[in-house]
C-alpha cells in the first residue's frame, strides 16, 4: 500500500488528480495477486475517500470481485451494503461477484447463493451465463450438484 500512496503523491505533485479509474486500477492490480489482501484493498478505498472521491459502481465491483477471489463472502456483503447506503444500485456484475465469493469460500453456503439469486431477480436483473457458472461452481464445491 505504501507504493500505491507514493504513486498517488507523485501524480498529485505533477498536477494530476487521481480519479475513479485510478483507484479502480489500484484495486484491480491488488486483486491480481494469488490471494488478494483485503486489508490493502480496503485501505485503497479509504485513500480514495480521504481524497474526496466517493467510490462508484465500478470501484465497488472491483472491490467485491477481490472479495470473490479471496473467498471473503462477509466482506463482499459488507461492501454491497456500503454501496447501497451510498445510493448505488448493484448490477449483474456485482451479483456475479457475490455468488463467485460464495463459490470460493471455504464452505460454500447454497442457501446464501439462492438468496443472492432471488435478490438479483427481485431487483429486475437477469442472471447471465456467468451468474449460472458461478452458481454451478458453488454447488460443485459444496458437493450439492443436485441443487
Amino acid at each position: 500500500i505504501a507504493a500505491a500512496e507514493r504513486l498517488l503523491q507523485e501524480m498529485e505533485q505533477m498536477g494530476l488528480k487521481p480519479d475513479f479509474v485510478t483507484f479502480s486500477s489500484f484495486i484491480d492490480a491488488f486483486t491480481k495477486a494469488a490471494r488478494p489482501d483485503m486489508n490493502q484493498i480496503l485501505k485503497i478505498l479509504e485513500l480514495m475517500k480521504a481524497r474526496g472521491l466517493k467510490p462508484n459502481l465500478r470501484t465497488f465491483n472491483c472491490a467485491i470481485n477481490a472479495c470473490a477471489k479471496a473467498g471473503d463472502v462477509a466482506e463482499a456483503e459488507r461492501l454491497l451494503q456500503e454501496m447501497e447506503r451510498m445510493g448505488l444500485e448493484p448490477n449483474v456484475i456485482t451479483f456475479n461477484s457475490l455468488i463467485d465469493a460464495c463459490a470460493k469460500a471455504a464452505r460454500p453456503d447454497m442457501k446464501q447463493v439462492s438468496k443472492i439469486l432471488e435478490l438479483m431477480k427481485a431487483r429486475g436483473l437477469k442472471p447471465n451465463l456467468r451468474t449460472f457458472n458461478c452458481a454451478i461452481n458453488a454447488c460443485a464445491k459444496a458437493g450439492d450438484v443436485a441443487e
